[in-house]
């Protein structure tokens, strides 16, 4: 995780490959398509390759998620209506809706894969089943007008990404984990796909290890 179809031309450094069945790895296929879309609207994409890339991608992700398209649309007025003043920070206005249900299920598909991953990275234990990953999801809308959750990323060290060599992709995904080192049963992740997205993952052996306070869509293994 994530896979190659996130990254510039598929090119993906080696890290973060772990064993999974084949259900387990086709249960996300249509899901990953999706975000990797998303995780491609901002910045733009700027080369010849890039934007064919892109467009390849938006016909792959309507042809598996019908609708996918039109989901998207959203009323780019009341948007601005809504943040007011703090429209100005935001480097453009082109909206777009990714809280509908084809872009929510994809996110939270994938968002969950991801934080069981990562748990695992970083504890060498496996989620059992009756675990709980809590997910939390932002735009670059967040980011732009500083609606990020200040006091929890605090948590979390400098980002680290996949690298081979000389070749990095910090600027295509970037990650940091913290985890309950005494039992190794709670584990929480911050991370960031281009400037389009991020994802705060916690993932609890129990629902009983959630601290209070907690907020995000909770999903069970």
């Amino acid at each position: 995780m994530p896979s190659r179809v996130l990254f510039d031309g598929k090119h993906r450094p080696k890290g973060l490959e772990f064993p999974s069945c084949q259900p387990c790895q086709d249960s996300t296929r249509k899901a990953e398509t999706v975000f990797a879309v998303l995780s491609r609207f901002y910045p733009d994409p700027t080369t010849r390759i890039q934007r064919a890339e892109f467009k390849k991608l938006m016909r792959a992700a309507e042809q598996h998620n019908p609708g996918f398209h039109a989901e998207m649309n959203t009323d780019q007025l009341g948007h601005l209506q809504r943040l007011g003043n703090q429209a100005a920070l935001l480097p453009s206005w082109n909206f777009l809706n990714v809280g509908g249900p084809i872009c929510t299920k994809s996110i939270s598909a994938f968002a969950v894969k991801l934080g069981l991953a990562l748990h695992y990275e970083i504890t060498r234990c496996i989620a059992p089943k009756g675990a709980v990953v809590v997910v939390a999801r932002f735009s670059n809308v967040d980011a732009f007008t500083g609606d990020m959750p200040k006091d929890a990323l605090g948590l979390f060290g400098e980002g680290q990404t996949l690298e081979m060599g000389k070749f990095r992709v910090a600027d295509q995904f970037e990650y940091s984990s913290v985890y309950a080192g005494d039992t190794m049963n709670m584990s929480a992740h911050f991370a960031t796909f281009r400037m389009s997205m991020a994802l705060l993952l916690l993932v609890c052996h129990t629902e009983a290890d959630i601290p209070d306070g907690v907020h995000g869509d909770r999903f069970y293994v």
